[in-house]
């Protein structure tokens, strides 16, 4: 998130996707691809999730106990501070891993980032120090 002009904000308009993929079931996956001997493969893994960023913005602000407003911040504005990065940040992104699915038996066990974002800023804060 960058700061935007009334408080915290996502880089663009916010209806744009992230591919999320739980560090546990990324593991497994890879577990998965260097155990089946397809050399030279690539797969994607995701979720299956499709949250906007403006959703998933907003619910690690509220886990981390923000209350006030998560807007868009234009991506004009955020390429001042930001340059390329914020083009980045304002990209939409899908990815599927029915490859993995088929080819790997690999399903995701973790829910999406929404279901578990309390666990994830616990953990990240417990981290802190």
């Amino acid at each position: 998130m960058e700061r935007g002009p009334g408080g915290e904000a996502v880089v663009g308009d916010g209806r744009n996707r992230w591919t999320m993929v739980h560090l546990d079931d990324l593991a497994d996956a890879y577990v998965r691809v260097a155990e089946s001997g397809l050399a030279g493969e690539i797969f994607n893994v995701t979720d299956r999730s499709r949250f906007t960023v403006l959703e998933l913005a907003t619910a690690a602000a509220r886990a981390a106990g923000h209350k006030g407003e998560i807007g868009p911040l234009p991506l004009a504005e955020a390429r001042k501070t930001m340059g390329d990065f914020a083009d980045a940040l304002a990209l939409s992104q899908h990815v599927d891993s029915g490859k993995a699915v088929r080819l790997l038996g690999w399903q995701p066990r973790h829910g999406g980032f929404l279901d578990e974002v309390e666990v994830f800023y616990r953990a990240w804060k417990a981290r802190q120090g």
